[in-house]
């Protein structure tokens, strides 16, 4: 397996407080959502919340934890998959790291 380049791999984890926070900004603008619509149907409401928290921890889990050179490749396209890395964000690495990231993009549809 290929290795991240020591340049982005230095980027990622420069970047991974910003990120995680942009990630968990998302999670409570959906959650805000969900809490907004619940006159009348609380109960409902909390058990949707309880799997929105669910399903948004493993997409954390995927995007963050355990973030070790070997598996940033990975780590930076489920960022991508998930709408926290931007465009401009991802030009900031190496044609290469873009290269092998879309490619694991296009393999995770």
């Amino acid at each position: 397996m290929v290795t991240i380049p020591e340049r982005d791999w230095k980027r990622i984890r420069d970047l991974k407080d910003e990120l995680l926070n942009v990630a968990c900004e998302q999670i409570f603008q959906r959650i805000e959502k969900v809490s907004a619509g619940r006159a009348g149907q609380q109960h409902k409401s909390y058990l949707e919340l309880y799997k929105l928290i669910e399903k948004e921890d493993e997409k954390i889990a995927k995007m963050f934890d355990d973030l070790k050179r070997s598996n940033a490749f990975f780590k930076i396209a489920a960022l991508r998959q998930y709408g926290v890395l931007t465009d401009a964000q991802m030009g900031l690495f190496s044609e290469e790291t873009q290269a092998v990231v879309k490619d694991l993009c296009q393999f995770g549809r």
